[in-house]
């Protein structure tokens, strides 16, 4: 799989990460779309594939929305519409329940803010080999 043929989709409400995402990955050349709410990531989950997805843990399901639960909404949601791909919870906020949940639910990893560079790259890697695995069903 060429790196540039890789799709990545970042789903944050805060723009500072979406734009620490978005050059840490445009780095690798992977193609990466980013969503600043849960609704926006569904809809272009609806319209797009992708293999990795780094989704934020507090998110507000629809712009202008306080309530921030999203998180775990939009991974299921992914799930649902898109099993293969791999999705990433990223979080200030960590608490070993909703690692466990987001696990549960699928997720191929957590990961606290702030992260490092190096942390997302080993993330993609791991993401991609367990899709490949899962495509050789191995």
């Amino acid at each position: 799989m060429a790196e540039s043929s890789i799709r990545i989709a970042c789903v944050d409400d805060e723009p500072s990460v979406l734009e620490s995402l978005k050059m840490i990955l445009k780095i690798k050349d992977y193609e990466v779309d980013t969503y600043p709410n849960g609704s926006a990531a569904i809809a272009g989950f609806q319209k797009k594939k992708y293999d990795i997805a780094f989704v934020d843990m507090i998110l507000p399901m629809e712009e202008g929305k306080t309530e921030k639960t999203g998180g775990i909404q939009v991974l299921k949601k992914i799930k649902e519409i898109s099993p293969e791909t791999e999705v990433v919870i990223v979080t200030a906020y960590a608490s070993e329940s909703t690692h466990a949940d987001a696990i549960k639910l699928g997720a191929l990893e957590y990961l606290r803010k702030p992260f490092l560079m190096d942390e997302i790259y080993e993330l993609v890697d791991r993401g991609l080999r367990r899709r490949m695995a899962k495509a050789k069903g191995a």
